[in-house]
């Protein structure tokens, strides 16, 4: 049976045919790729022997510059311990500030330090501070002064040297027992490095030393981390590395290892890095410490470079005794670690970190090296035939992609054009006409999409009745009856549940609790409940807990006798008095500071106040309704509010609901807010597309926020009709909070008269009461500022505001000049911060040289 080729073969292997009649295929097959691979395998060993030489010497650059980089995060550490002793010296140093202070930190931060000690020039001063992870516990005197080696233990200190000194002290162990710890009581050793600074009074009068101990497990965890895959020069897998760095002082005795890499739990140890070696254990005041004999004469000539303030690298033996290493390259890198006792003077040297190499990683490389460059030139073989194989595919493949493409452009809506190339000529006269017709077709489609949005545009002008929606939502006089009683527009469910709240809440005197976010009618919702009661006849006092000082807020709420203080010229009954037989309301009461917390669950709790300066107790005879935007009961859990004021004002709680979760009521409200500002005239009306758009807005405002809106909108259209044009969000958040008009709760008191009055009007503001006396509702007008912003100061900033306009900016000084009462410098700085907070003034430098500039000016 005769032989044959195999038919596959025989295209690309048949040489009979000349070379000038060969297929692109065949050439590229039979000459490019011998070609590509000489090349490719000269370019191979090239890089190898490249990579190699480079690979030596960035690897021993590598472990010098761990070695840096943790020196460099040792002495970051002492830096920050150094700035961190110096702010709580600059501070109240008394145990109770410091324990807050501390405690207020994040734990990561916090648990970097073990003791802080004050050695004062009083023997009543003394204290020791104990970071025991969970909790700082102050030392009993007693106990701390039979610690061994403790805070006190050493007092050799700075001689002439006060003020910006620091002095650091070489690492030293202390023991104290019956610590409270987890829950139990447990004796617990601190290995630390102390940092001490002289403490001076406002005169310059020497006080005593602070010290602060930083935790060496603090040293040991960077060391660790360094030498781990959390490394920040992490670079290979670290267990083909064996690195392994220690801390030693300035005398010589090594202090700490690398840890476990991973475990949270690090001990104070030494153990591995001493294995097999000769020396002293144990110095005074450091147990576990040990001093290799002078006999490892590589180690103690780099302790003396270490002393000298040198680093730098030293090739060894086995160093470690390490039998599995002994084929390894054995490399020590060395850095002294240095700390600034003066800011102007040299650094001393507290001691050095060493770094040892004993890997195999240069080897290692150079194998993993050659390996992915044989694997590249593979893999450029396999790339090279895969070429070949889409060359015989593009001849073929032209016309699949120009019909996939025409498809595509005449199911989508895009106006496109054929682009494909290169093609052939045939093909490219086939996409020219192809082209034609998508055009065509695009031209058509355009048409009747501009015809439906003529259709669509004029159905988005059609006016809508508000009235008509109104009734749908809800009977039109179970509506007005709605709002005749509390003045709460809205018939959706969310309201039908806040005015039956209301209701309820109006038939008893207990205190009431309004929970809600910005802009819901927290206050409308007071006042409805005030109205609704049996105490409708009375006064109506508002207080904004949020907008005054804490002093301020404490004469505002209970008032003073005269004489009391430098301004009480008169006696002043204050809120909780003025508001006897009505409803005081408490707005913002999540932001009371703790005194006034205090006070108000005192007055709460025994239904009486002491006026400040007085003697006496005074009954009062007011109900309270409080009102906050924020989750008291998280706050409670945060600190920032007492649990107890809570509960004790949570009697009734009543929750305001946004506006998003009752949109339908959103007609209703635009009705409502349209009559208001057109006031007695027809107001405009309101096509379908602005309607839609006011529904589809989320309202983090709320309705606030759609109050603006629909003015904002009435005041800009033109017309009798509101267009969705017309409708504009977001453009005055920018203000904030701070911005928000005064009316009903500004920095003020504003009693209002009991609703339900004789003729039958509105209630009418009385006179503004501020700690400086009545003032008059046009009182101190500027017309350098808007209406809206002029509504949100008081009378000292109003009147203060055209001498700091026309100078471009003041001071405290000045603005108690420009006030021209005498006000305290308490009040003048806390003007002057609302105005910053405003957006009016922006502060410019620090302590005695602040300024405060007029926004937009360069200062």
């Amino acid at each position: 049976m005769p032989y044959s080729y195999p038919p596959t073969l025989d295209p690309v292997l048949n040489l009979e045919k000349p070379v000038k009649e060969w297929s692109i295929t065949r050439i590229l097959l039979l000459l490019g790729t011998p070609l590509v691979a000489g090349v490719l395998l000269v370019m191979t060993v090239s890089t190898y022997r490249i990579s190699s030489h480079y690979l030596n010497r960035a690897y021993a650059r590598n472990a010098h510059t761990r070695a840096l980089a943790q020196a460099h995060e040792l002495q970051q550490l002492l830096k920050d311990a150094r700035y961190e002793i110096q702010n709580l010296a600059r501070s109240d140093v008394s145990a109770q500030a410091i324990q807050k202070y501390m405690m207020d930190k994040p734990a990561t931060k916090r648990n970097k330090y073990c003791e802080i000690a004050f050695h004062g020039t009083a023997p009543q001063d003394n204290y020791v501070l104990l970071n025991t992870g969970e909790k700082v516990w102050k030392v009993p005197d007693e106990q701390a002064a039979g610690v061994k080696f403790g805070a006190f233990t050493r007092r050799e200190r700075i001689g002439g040297k006060i003020e910006d000194f620091v002095q650091i002290e070489q690492p030293v162990q202390a023991y104290y027992t019956s610590v409270p710890y987890l829950g139990s009581v447990e004796n617990i050793e601190f290995s630390v490095i102390r940092l001490s600074t002289p403490v001076l009074d406002a005169e310059k009068r020497f006080r005593g030393y602070l010290t602060l101990s930083v935790d060496i497990i603090e040293i040991q965890r960077i060391m660790t981390t360094f030498s781990s895959r959390q490394s920040p020069l992490y670079i290979f897998p670290q267990e083909k590395e064996q690195v392994r760095s220690f801390f030693f002082d300035a005398a010589g005795w090594l202090i700490c290892e690398t840890g476990q890499a991973g475990n949270p739990h690090l001990k104070i140890s030494i153990d591995d890095i001493r294995t097999g070696l000769q020396g002293d254990l144990g110095r005074p005041g450091f147990a576990t410490a040990f001093r290799p004999n002078p006999q490892y004469e590589k180690y103690w000539a780099v302790v003396s470079a270490v002393q000298a303030g040198k680093d730098g690298e030293i090739g060894f033996a086995n160093f470690l005794n390490d039998p599995s290493n002994t084929g390894g390259d054995h490399y020590l890198y060395y850095v002294p670690i240095r700390f600034q006792e003066e800011a102007t003077g040299n650094p001393v040297i507290l001691g050095g970190i060493g770094c040892i190499d004993t890997s195999f990683m240069l080897k290692a490389s150079r194998y993993e090296v050659a390996m992915a460059l044989g694997i590249s030139w593979f893999v450029a073989l396999l790339l090279t035939i895969a070429a070949f194989v889409y060359l015989n595919r593009r001849i073929s493949n032209p016309l699949k992609r120009l019909a996939s493409a025409t498809e595509q452009i005449a199911m989508g809506d895009d106006a496109a054009t054929l682009e494909l190339a290169p093609l052939p000529k045939e093909l490219r006269h086939l996409q020219h006409v192809i082209n034609i017709l998508l055009l065509q077709l695009q031209t058509a489609r355009n048409e009747t999409r501009i015809r439906q949005g003529l259709i669509f545009d004029e159905m988005q002008r059609q006016p809508v009745s508000l009235d008509a929606l109104a009734e749908n939502a809800s009977s039109k006089e179970s509506s007005r009856c709605a709002e005749k009683a509390f003045g709460i527009v809205g018939s959706s469910q969310a309201v039908r549940n806040l005015n039956a709240m209301i209701h309820k809440a109006a038939q008893v005197m207990a205190d009431v609790l309004i929970i809600g976010e910005t802009g819901t009618g927290k206050e409308l919702t007071a006042e409805a409940i005030h109205r609704a009661g049996t105490r409708a006849t009375g006064p109506f006092i508002s207080i904004n807990c949020g907008a005054l000082d804490e002093n301020l807020l404490m004469d505002a709420l209970f008032g003073h006798v005269k004489g009391a203080f430098s301004e009480a010229k008169t006696d002043r009954k204050g809120a909780f008095l003025a508001a006897s037989g009505g409803t005081l309301h408490l707005d913002e009461i999540g932001n009371a500071s703790p005194k006034v917390q205090q006070s108000l669950l005192r007055a709460l709790a025994a239904r009486r106040i002491r006026p400040l300066g007085s003697d006496q107790d005074q009954p009062f005879d007011a109900r309270v309704v409080a009102a906050t935007n924020v989750d008291l009961l998280e706050s409670a859990r945060n600190g920032k509010f007492r649990e107890d004021l809570y509960y004790r004002l949570a009697v009734i709680t009543i929750s305001t609901p946004p506006l998003r979760d009752r949109r339908e009521d959103i007609p209703a409200l635009v009705r409502s807010f349209m009559r208001e500002h057109t006031r007695g005239t027809t107001p405009p009306d309101i096509s379908r597309g602005a309607l839609d758009k006011l529904l589809q807005h989320d309202w983090p405002g709320n309705i606030r926020e759609l109050k603006n809106c629909i003015t904002r909108a009435m005041t800009f259209a033109e017309g009798n009709l509101l267009l969705a044009d017309h409708i504009e969000f977001g453009q005055n958040r920018a203000a904030g909070p701070a911005s928000e008009p005064a009316t009903a709760q500004g920095p003020a008191v504003q009693a209002k008269t009991p609703a339900g009055s004789r003729n039958g009007s509105s209630p009418e503001p009385l006179a503004t009461t501020t700690p400086e006396g009545p003032q008059s509702p046009s009182a101190h007008t500027s017309s350098a500022l808007p209406e809206a912003v002029l509504a949100t100061l008081n009378p000292r900033q109003v009147k203060a505001w055209p001498s700091i306009a026309a100078n471009g900016g003041t001071n405290r000084a000045l603005y108690e000049s420009a006030v021209g009462e005498e006000i305290s410098v308490r009040t003048a700085q806390y003007d002057l911060q609302d105005l910053v907070n405003k957006g009016l003034l922006k502060k410019t430098g620090k302590g005695p040289s602040s300024r405060y500039v007029v926004a937009g000016r360069t200062p």
